[in-house]
């Protein structure tokens, strides 16, 4: 199926004929998506009708409402980084917001930064360091877009310890609701300026983004404003090395150490008890090998010489941990509290975090990029959620970090995912351990398939476990089975999602693939 001409040509009337195409070698592009598609034994999704680059919120308008007139689906997509972005049937076409590239204030004062859809973590967090501030930057990569973590996506970052949740960081928003019409929220709203995300005046930022975001099933956010943070560091951090063997020396006042911990319950208190004191700047539970030994190799055949050679035995219940002073006092004083929790809780200090190679790369890995997917997964070439993910206390993600040890070994002898050896799961703990998120990432073969089969498998036990346990469950997991499984468990949250959708997408434009299916879809 394609667009009809004369619509074809309306949309060329509102961005112009340079910026919209139905070539299928385009078209193509946009369909490929290996994050998040392996899985299900496929690399290309449905070919969108077309891809429409508005340039401004007016242009974004303009096509949202010829959508609605025409009973066109839309889908938009800034940087494009999983399978979400892509359509998943015909007559959708894609907006494509990658014109919308500016940085339009950065606010020192009172600490928050406006961006266009298009802008990076990378650009935002260059900007605000000249200022001695600081943004945190979420797992998928600096080269992601901020504003679609902020209003429509995961947020889950190393720096949350410090920084936050993402939709917690959200404050002002521009909002082309999926009508048509153009509505700011929080302060913007009652033209008060971009400091807040709850008013002045009434607050949707629960019905914008929830815990994890609508991924455009409720239009198109055109900008918004997220908070930035202190950073006590240097103005511009000096990186040497080329690509991808970047190191930097650790500024003052800094400390950077891995903390290894005989159990999970040893592993949890030592983070609330680094919550309580305040001293975490960065932290997050550490990958294995096969994660954060990659981000700090340069190729699978340097990852490999090191793993063989047992340079990269990195401990399974451990956590790695940035701290930052602003003077030689705070930082002796943080420095002291970690030994003495460290001591409380029977953890050690790993001697590959003393690494001074390792220390260096992986330092600026957690600051400038979280992790760095193209590095983190390219033993096998990709990775999936194996079903097991929750977002509540510490103590719920050590003991989901606890189950899925078992869970992934499992399946690592079976030969269903790359056996390292490790555990390659991950978490990390927000706004001084009051709510903390595992997430168990496998790396496997997206070429065989029984590797993509016993992966399936593998995620359809590991939600199982979570709602048996009960942890919490897979954003992933989306979809009328799962919605009508869980949302009686959960105060009935999919039929509030359905009502949020009809009353602010009644034609039901923007594609609810990921959001909540139309009423019609799901009967």
């Amino acid at each position: 199926m394609s667009l009809k001409q004369d619509v074809y040509r309306e949309l060329e009337d509102i961005v112009g004929t340079e910026n919209i195409s139905e070539d299928l070698a385009v078209l193509d592009g946009y369909a490929f998506q290996p994050w998040g598609g392996a899985e299900k034994g496929i690399r290309f999704f449905e070919r969108p009708e077309a891809v429409v680059l508005p340039g401004s919120t007016q242009d974004v308008q303009a096509i949202i409402k010829l959508c609605n007139r025409r009973g066109i689906q839309s889908r938009a997509l800034c940087t494009g980084f999983g399978s979400h972005n892509a359509a998943d049937k015909e007559n959708i076409i894609i907006l494509d917001l990658r014109r919308m590239n500016r940085i339009l204030d950065i606010d020192e004062k009172n600490m928050f930064i406006v961006v266009e859809p298009y802008v990076s973590f990378a650009q935002v967090q260059a900007e605000a360091m000249k200022r001695g501030l600081c943004c945190h930057v979420i797992a998928a990569g600096c080269q992601t877009s901020f504003l679609a973590s902020h209003t429509s996506m995961h947020g889950n970052n190393i720096l949350a310890i410090s920084h936050g949740y993402s939709g917690r960081n959200l404050f002002g928003v521009e909002w082309v609701l999926p009508t048509g019409e153009i509505l700011n929220v929080g302060a913007p709203g009652s033209g008060a300026g971009w400091f807040s995300g709850d008013g002045p005046g009434p607050s949707l930022r629960g019905i914008v983004r929830g815990a994890l975001g609508a991924m455009g099933g409720l239009g198109v956010f055109t900008k918004c404003a997220g908070h930035l943070h202190p950073w006590p560091g240097p103005a511009e951090m000096k990186v040497t090395g080329t690509s991808p063997y970047y190191e930097t020396e650790i500024p003052p006042y800094y400390e950077y150490h891995i903390c290894e911990f005989p159990t999970w319950e040893q592993y949890g208190e030592a983070i609330y008890k680094i919550g309580e004191a305040g001293i975490g700047y960065a932290l997050h539970k550490t990958g294995g090998p096969g994660t954060h030994g990659a981000c700090v190799t340069g190729s699978n055949n340097e990852y490999y010489e090191k793993r063989q050679a047992g340079e990269l035995e990195i401990p399974r219940r451990s956590f790695s941990i940035i701290m930052a002073g602003n003077t030689p006092d705070e930082h002796s004083y943080q420095v002291k509290v970690l030994d003495k929790i460290l001591e409380e809780t029977g953890g050690t200090t790993s001697p590959i975090g003393e690494d001074p190679t390792f220390k260096k790369r992986d330092f600026l890995t957690m600051i400038k990029a979280c992790f760095i997917p193209r590095l983190a997964f390219r033993l096998t070439g990709t990775f999936q959620v194996d079903g097991m993910i929750g977002m509540e206390t510490q103590d719920a993600a050590s003991l989901g970090l606890k189950a899925n040890e078992v869970h992934r070994d499992k399946y690592a002898r079976m030969g269903v995912i790359m056996e390292d050896g490790t555990l390659n799961s991950w978490g990390v703990s927000f706004e001084g351990t009051h709510f903390a998120l595992f997430e168990c990432g496998q790396q496997y073969s997206s070429i065989n398939m029984e590797s993509i089969k016993g992966r399936q498998q593998m995620e359809i036990e590991g939600f199982e476990i979570c709602y048996k346990t009960p942890f919490s469950f897979s954003w992933v997991a989306r979809g009328e089975e799962f919605l009508k499984r869980i949302g009686p468990t959960c105060c009935n949250f999919h039929d509030w999602m359905r009502k949020i959708k009809k009353t602010f997408d009644p034609n039901c434009i923007s594609d609810p693939m990921n959001y909540i299916p139309a009423e019609e879809e799901s009967k």
